[in-house]
């Protein structure tokens, strides 16, 4: 194997990092290349056995012997499996950019790459004259992983109807207790519909953070241009959380008539994926998931609330991804006493991940363990930070304290 394709192997293989987390300093450290094949044949432990990469804040530094190179690299995560661009910037193949895919593995990474120019591998594997790398690599014994910073959540609560005194705080610490979260708190202590929270009226509130957590009830917030302002992060591909009466906040126009995307009256109710207008006589609801929905409810098993409210469906977009359905009683009227309780969605032109449950009216109920652990699982997946077991990525469980 040359040094100038280890060059360009090391180079490609820092761009695989960020599969855990586009924040690419929680990949910063030492590499080591595990395995490789070239052309369908697999390259000796030899010939790979003395690289090093070093990586910090989306740079890269590779040295094998007396050769060295350094270049960025950047990762395009809408593409399945992921795309990855990477320019040498010295080396001896400075200036050449290339293209590769990637994906993990249960030990680490693997990608695979091609050199002649013509674009990403349609696959990720090396077959005989195709002329593609495909490598395997792992962090370099006795290094352990850098704890990435901790991802920042704005919590807003306050209006109608709730103990967002006391859920402000269950929220913080429970979520702060399951990953590696940093949850700011706007809080408004008014009991109205019409809370006056300090975000209203400034659509660059979100600025700084990694996700916003609505838990406002703010029925009669209702001007469109405050509305559109709440939700200008979001439409420029903030993530999202929802709970409860999020869902029946910012309200533009009868929330009982099914909305109409692209109108005044479907603002909020586009941006959740859901719509709903109401809600019962508080009684227990019998939490059922969806079967093979994905990593946020993997490994997840039925319960049953103790006395809470149950919101109806009005309408539920098409793109939005029903996770769990709560009933109450008999539930035998669909929308109304079985109903999607739990759902994800992708909103605006930058798909910003959007996690909801309508779950949470009482304050036991929030400080359930399982319903903090749906939580958390929502809050990682809308940043791209849950495995598809439903366990935190490399860097995001809770610190040990």
């Amino acid at each position: 194997m040359s040094c100038t394709l280890l060059v360009r192997l090391l180079a490609v293989l820092l761009t695989t990092f960020s599969l855990y987390a586009a924040d690419l300093s929680s990949f910063d450290g030492t590499w080591v290349m595990a395995e490789a094949e070239y052309d369908g044949n697999s390259v000796p432990s030899g010939d790979i056995s003395d690289v090093l990469v070093t990586i910090t804040k989306g740079k890269y530094a590779f040295e094998k012997g007396d050769t060295r190179a350094n270049g960025t690299f950047t990762v395009d995560f809408a593409r399945k499996p992921a795309v990855m661009a990477f320019t040498e910037v010295e080396g001896p193949n400075a200036g050449r950019a290339t293209l590769a895919l990637t994906e993990m593995t249960p030990t680490g990474w693997r990608a695979c790459y091609r050199f002649d120019g013509n674009g990403a591998p349609e696959s990720l594997a090396s077959t005989p004259g195709s002329g593609w790398l495909l490598a395997r690599y792992e962090r370099k014994p006795g290094t352990s992983a850098p704890v990435p910073m901790p991802l920042r959540a704005l919590l807003i609560l306050g209006g109608c109807c709730h103990d967002y005194a006391a859920q402000k705080e269950i929220l913080k610490k429970g979520l702060e207790a399951r990953a590696h979260v940093q949850i700011d708190i706007i809080y408004s202590p008014d009991g109205s519909t019409r809370p006056p929270l300090p975000i209203l009226g400034n659509p660059e509130y979100a600025q700084g953070y990694d996700v916003v957590i609505h838990d406002e009830c703010a029925a009669d917030i209702s001007d469109q241009k405050v509305v559109e302002g709440v939700l200008k992060p979001h439409r420029e591909g903030l993530p999202a959380v929802n709970l409860h009466c999020a869902m029946h906040s910012y309200r533009i126009g009868n929330p009982n008539e099914p909305a109409t995307p692209g109108t005044a009256h479907g603002l909020w109710f586009e941006y959740l994926g859901l719509q709903s207008s109401g809600h019962g006589p508080q009684k227990p609801i019998a939490l059922s998931f969806v079967a093979n929905s994905g990593p946020v409810t993997a490994g997840l098993t039925n319960w049953t609330t103790i006395s809470e409210e149950l919101y109806n469906n009005i309408k539920i977009w098409p793109e939005a991804k029903s996770l769990a359905r709560g009933s109450q009683g008999a539930g035998d009227k669909p929308g109304q006493n079985d109903s999607v309780v739990v759902w994800t969605h992708e909103y605006g032109p930058k798909k910003a991940r959007v996690f909801a449950t309508t779950l949470g009216h009482n304050n036991e109920t929030v400080a359930d363990a399982r319903y903090l652990d749906l939580v958390t699982r929502g809050l990682l997946w809308s940043c791209g930070k849950l495995s598809d077991d439903g366990k935190p990525m490399m860097g995001y469980a809770a610190p040990a304290k």
